[in-house]
């Protein structure tokens, strides 16, 4: 199983000096992978449920400084040269997708052919808006954004015509250096499918585990009714755990765990106030190499 970390991304942790030493750190240790979320506004008067807490609060004061997942991945880029950079996950309906498909194969040529893109549809109403975006629809428009996004990375020139985008006749260039792995995050039935019909695999969260034998069952099922081998389709899992200085021990065990049950890549979060350099190295020195052998 391949074992991710979270960038610092928000708050006094996310300096330009700690980002560099959380990426060096985890690239020295032999982790697999970097990874950032995405919300571009926040306000404390949510109007929207964040569906993943018991309170339909959000996780992040509003107040809180929060940098850009593909800046701050591009950055990363520039300070390694070997993990993979991902976001789990980027709301892909909220961003114009000819213009971040423009951005995301410019981060990937710069990193060399490293990204990979965890996306969903995205569950404040609110912050569409402020973004001058449709919220109804999302998910329609998302089909089309999957498709608008291999267009224009793997054709030689655009040729999707759509209901909400048209890329005909247009080139996007550079085109990303490899085929960037596309994995869907959410449960509800529709992204699940969404998930089979178009994704390279389902990106699920802690509050999925107890659906997710039906969850995964439902995305594999949809991949072999698209002629799609579900074989080949990744099972990723994020903000399954925390490491800190007396939480090592704890979190290799709930890796392993996740690790039993199937999943082919987990993301951990860091601990904000941890000793970045020295908990990641001690962490890799336990149990990385275990939960990373097959």
């Amino acid at each position: 199983m391949k074992v991710g970390i979270y960038l610092p991304q928000i708050g006094g942790a996310a300096s330009p000096e700690q980002i560099t030493r959380v990426a060096r750190s985890v690239e020295s240790n032999g982790y697999d992978s970097l990874w950032t979320l995405d919300h571009v506004v926040l306000r404390p008067d949510q109007g929207s449920d964040y569906p993943y807490s018991e309170d339909g609060r959000f996780l992040v004061p509003a107040e809180a400084p929060m940098l850009e997942p593909l800046t701050l991945l591009t950055y990363a880029a520039a300070v390694t040269e070997r993990v993979e950079l991902g976001t789990a996950v980027l709301v892909a309906p909220m961003r114009a997708p000819v213009l971040h498909a423009k951005i995301m194969a410019t981060l990937d040529h710069l990193a060399g052919g490293r990204l990979i893109l965890g996306a969903g549809v995205g569950w404040w109403k609110e912050e569409f808006e402020a973004l001058s975006m449709p919220f109804d629809r999302r998910g329609a428009r998302m089909d089309e954004y999957l498709q608008v996004l291999r267009d224009l990375w793997e054709n030689e020139v655009g040729s999707f015509e759509g209901e909400f985008y048209n890329t005909a006749g247009w080139y996007c260039r550079p085109q990303p250096p490899r085929r960037v792995p596309i994995l869907l995050g959410g449960n509800n039935p529709r992204q699940l499918r969404r998930a089979g019909r178009f994704s390279d695999g389902y990106l699920a969260n802690p509050a999925m585990l107890d659906t997710l034998e039906a969850d995964w069952a439902l995305v594999r099922s949809e991949a072999e009714a698209h002629g799609r081998d579900a074989s080949q389709l990744q099972l990723m899992i994020n903000r399954i755990t925390v490491i800190a200085e007396d939480t090592i021990d704890e979190a290799a065990a709930t890796l392993a765990e996740i690790k039993s049950r199937g999943f082919n890549h987990a993301i951990a979060n860091l601990h904000p106030a941890a000793d970045a350099e020295a908990v990641l190295a001690e962490f890799a020195a336990r149990h990385l190499q275990g939960l990373q052998s097959r």
